[in-house]
């Protein structure tokens, strides 16, 4: 006969591996969720640009200027004696 902690133990085994079987199921579901959230986002981007109406050349030219804006600004660390 059996004693109550074999029981108890194979119980608690038998949760734990129910436990990380479903642990598993929301890690995919969650990464499933992140590839539609980029997916998305992906094709939200790809419409603005088909919206403008400009080649290339001027995307690419406005996209450098978006660039430069978001660079801090570059500072002389060094300081000059008066």
């Amino acid at each position: 006969m059996r004693d109550a902690f074999e029981v108890k133990r194979e119980r608690i085994r038998a949760d734990l591996a129910n436990a990380r079987e479903k642990a598993s199921q929301w890690q995919a579901r969650a990464r499933d969720f992140e590839r539609q959230l980029t997916e998305l986002e992906n094709t939200e981007i790809l419409r603005m640009v088909r919206d403008v109406a400009s080649s290339p050349e001027e995307l690419r030219g406005l996209l450098d200027l978006i660039r430069a804006a978001q660079e801090p600004p570059q500072t002389n660390t060094i300081k000059q004696e008066e």
